[in-house]
């Protein structure tokens, strides 16, 4: 008999080992709660990956060629955007309100000196002003080359889609030979797709099309100043 319960001792101490062991294993959770953890991590997943691609292309400058925060909140701003998409079609003889568009929404707007409506053709102005609040030192570090080209590309572009029966723009910059640059509608069209930029009605679209691939293209750019190059005389703007 003593030997028989040294036998089994070591067994029974094995099983009440075995059944402590597989109470301390934590249960697996239902099916269903798996699933649905794993469908909110993908989700989440997705939103942060479409944060990461897309945010940059859409809402900054990839090439990173804006440098000024002005021209930057009237161009890429979707808020901005928004609001100057609201003011399509209007007509250009409402003098009040071609004068607040180029003022108020359009880039470079705080150096506007006049704009002149003469049959289907708008003439604007940019020079220092006592409205603008800038020195000619200021005045000089916004109208770079780089700045200069951008506005001139997106005011062109915008103010066709924006204004009906408008066929010529002309924009005049102090600093840069007069006439600054000269577009037709028709030649504007030759470079941006106007028709496409009529329809849109979202600033993400108008960012993409207008933005991303007409005043950030390297091509687009070049195609609109190969028909009007932009000159600027020798030495400090005047």
């Amino acid at each position: 008999m003593p030997q028989k319960k040294r036998l089994r001792l070591p067994i029974l101490r094995q099983k009440r080992q075995q059944r402590q062991a597989r109470r301390t294993v934590p249960r697996k959770p239902p099916r269903r709660l798996r699933q649905e953890i794993v469908l909110m991590l993908c989700t989440a997943l997705i939103f942060i990956l479409g944060g990461i691609l897309v945010g940059p292309t859409l809402l900054s400058n990839p090439q990173k060629e804006i440098e000024n925060m002005y021209i930057y909140q009237r161009m890429v701003n979707t808020s901005n955007i928004s609001e100057l998409l609201d003011q399509k079609n209007i007509n250009l003889g409402e003098s009040a309100k071609i004068k607040s568009l180029l003022r108020d929404s359009l880039p470079a707007g705080i150096f506007l000196s006049s704009f002149d409506i003469t049959l289907n053709k708008l003439t604007i102005t940019y020079d220092l002003t006592e409205v603008s609040g800038s020195t000619q030192e200021s005045y000089d570090e916004f109208w770079t080359a780089d700045n200069t080209e951008q506005i001139i590309m997106y005011n062109t572009a915008a103010l066709f889609v924006l204004v009906r029966n408008l066929e010529i723009v002309e924009i005049n910059v102090k600093g840069y030979s007069f006439p600054t640059c000269i577009f037709t509608a028709e030649q504007a069209a030759d470079v941006f797709n106007l028709e496409t930029l009529s329809q849109i009605s979202t600033a993400v679209e108008w960012q993409q099309e207008l933005i991303v691939n007409g005043v950030y293209d390297s091509e687009t750019r070049a195609a609109f100043f190969a028909i009007y190059p932009l000159t600027r005389p020798a030495g400090p703007i005047a």
